[in-house]
């Protein structure tokens, strides 16, 4: 055969080949392909999600806007009300949809303002979502400009903006929905904001809102991200609170913690070590550097101590003190190192009214206290008492050691796995973990720990959702006590506090039956309150409400503002 015509036949069976395996190709078709831009600096399409069952899909802790970077991004403008969700289209125009999908919290964006009505929520029948309603809106709203930052840190931020009016003016923020207020300012056209109690590398939802006397309100929506760790952090106390860098924090702790095994600690949450069960304070510090902070032990070196921002006395050192201990005694023991930040001091449970006495007596927990900075414990009803039903010891411990401490920062070890009892129904579970968390922090604890260091997928689960709703509620829940009782004989415990005009309840069934309580917050007046999953609603008349609870149940509910 002709060399010619072999090579045409080749030719043959090649094209056919390549025709046929573009045929069987899933999806192909005749369309021409188009050709992709050749702009060297175009802008890339957002990321998008085709799940195959036609289900909507959100991205969550996905900012499909662009890159995240520290600063104050704006996302919308809405005027006069709250949708019903957080999609919302960029200001900018071509940019794509901003999606707010809160993993732990539901929209609570009616709170922004007063007067707003809330979507349809599974509360009590004749309960409703809308606080008092002011009267008609006239006039154009005042429209929000040249919103910016003045500074920025970890911590914290400082906001200003222009009204095109005089306007009543205020930010409301939060990780998921905005439950913090600032303070509201005055009818003026210049305003200024500090929002704080904010978490490193984080991002924020903030609104800023204005209302005119007797007009319509404007909010506008923009995404806050906070800064990484770039420098030593200072922790001091002030207050009754915890403070970095001077801003309110909530640490969460573990306890002697290996360096190889913190990276499922801060997965979940876990900011504060106290203490390096493999090593020195110093060594962990540079391990957790930029994502947590380390206490090191009072007694170690200088050098042992690098890098830490606070100090741990001896383990419940009330165990090995004598009854007639004074202040001066204990800080003879373990003296005080200027500049090495806080004292934490953990105790036993002995100090508790409700508790058996040390051998040696209580004498010593006065001079204890008065030697320590932060001032927790640890009650394990389960694994320490072996009581199947003592939750509520929890909450009552938690009040006696704010009394104990006497405006000291106060802290409780919760206890997150099986130690000392056996049983399985003794065992901790994730509705037991939240129960207990809750309860210290409605009965004043402004930090908690979670011990052992080391848990179960489900609780620690848990302690991620748990650890994620305090961290947005710092600025709150470090606010004193206000007045908050529970109807005489239920096992419903409650705690709450108020900022900048809103009130926050805690409420915990502390029971593993379902229980009806009635609660009384004097601040609340005749105002609606919504639990922070967005899934409850409730009407107060005189500060009082009814609320029924399923076992162990918590919930947290927040009063907007009255204006």
């Amino acid at each position: 055969m002709p060399l010619r015509t072999v090579c045409w036949l080749l030719l043959a069976i090649v094209a056919g080949s390549t025709i046929g395996f573009k045929i069987a190709l899933p999806g192909s078709d005749s369309t021409p392909v188009p050709v992709a831009s050749g702009t060297p600096n175009g802008a890339q399409a957002p990321f998008t999600f085709a799940p195959p069952s036609g289900r909507p899909v959100a991205a969550v802790g996905l900012d499909t806007g662009g890159p995240s970077s520290p600063g104050l991004r704006r996302v919308s403008g809405v005027e006069g009300s709250a949708a019903s969700n957080y999609s919302s289209r960029s200001s900018a125009a071509g940019s794509p949809d901003v999606t707010f999908n809160a993993p732990y919290v539901s929209d609570l964006r009616f709170l922004a303002l007063p007067g707003v009505t809330a979507p349809p929520t599974s509360g009590s029948p004749g309960d409703t979502a809308t606080t008092t309603t002011p009267a008609a809106p006239t006039g154009p709203p005042p429209q929000i400009e040249n919103v910016h930052t003045i500074s920025l840190t970890p911590f914290s931020a400082t906001i200003a903006w222009r009204t095109s009016v005089p306007a009543t003016s205020r930010i409301a923020y939060g990780l998921d929905a905005p439950v913090i207020w600032t303070a509201p300012s005055t009818a003026t056209t210049e305003h200024q904001a500090t929002v704080t109690g904010l978490t490193f590398s984080s991002s924020y939802k903030v609104a800023v809102t204005a209302v005119n006397d007797g007009g319509p309100a404007q909010v506008d929506e923009y995404l806050l991200t906070t800064p990484a760790l770039s420098g030593p952090v200072q922790m001091t106390t002030s207050g009754g609170a915890i403070l970095l860098n001077g801003q309110p924090s909530f640490p969460k702790l573990v306890w002697a913690q290996c360096p190889d095994a913190v990276a499922a600690n801060l997965a979940v949450g876990i900011d504060l070590f106290m203490g390096n069960g493999c090593g020195t304070g110093a060594d962990l510090a540079k391990w957790v550097s930029g994502r947590g902070l380390v206490l090191a032990d009072a007694q170690a070196s200088p050098a042992a101590r690098a890098g830490t921002v606070g100090t741990h006395l001896p383990d419940e050192w009330d165990t090995h003190l004598p009854a007639d201990l004074t202040t001066a005694d204990a800080l003879r023991l373990v003296p005080e190192i200027p500049g090495s930040g806080p004292r934490f001091l953990t105790l036993t449970n002995h100090f508790y009214s409700r508790a058996n006495p040390l051998p040696q007596g209580k004498g010593m927990y006065p001079a204890l206290a008065a030697s320590a900075d932060v001032l927790g414990f640890d009650l394990y009803p389960l694994q320490n008492w072996c009581r199947f039903d003592s939750f509520g010891d929890v909450f009552d411990s938690q009040l006696d050691l704010v009394a104990l401490g006497r405006g000291r920062p106060t802290f409780q070890w919760i206890e997150a796995r099986r130690m000392d009892c056996m049983g399985q129904q003794l065992d901790p579970t994730p509705e037991t973990v939240r129960a207990e968390a809750w309860l210290s922090i409605a009965g004043g604890a402004h930090a908690i720990g979670y011990f052992p260091n080391n848990w179960s997928a489900e609780v620690g689960a848990e302690i991620a959702r748990t650890n994620h709703e305090i961290q947005g509620l710092i600025p709150a829940l470090v606010e004193p006590a206000i007045a908050a009782s529970v109807s005489v004989g239920s096992p419903v415990k409650a705690g709450a506090r108020e900022h900048n005009g809103a009130v926050y309840v805690i409420v915990v069934n502390a029971s593993r039956a379902a229980a009806t309580a009635s609660i009384n917050v004097p601040a609340l007046g005749d105002r609606v309150l919504r639990s922070l999953d967005g899934q409850q609603t409730v009407t107060a008349s005189g500060g009082s409400f009814t609320d029924s609870l399923g076992p162990l149940e918590v919930r947290v509910y927040i009063a907007a503002p009255l204006q």
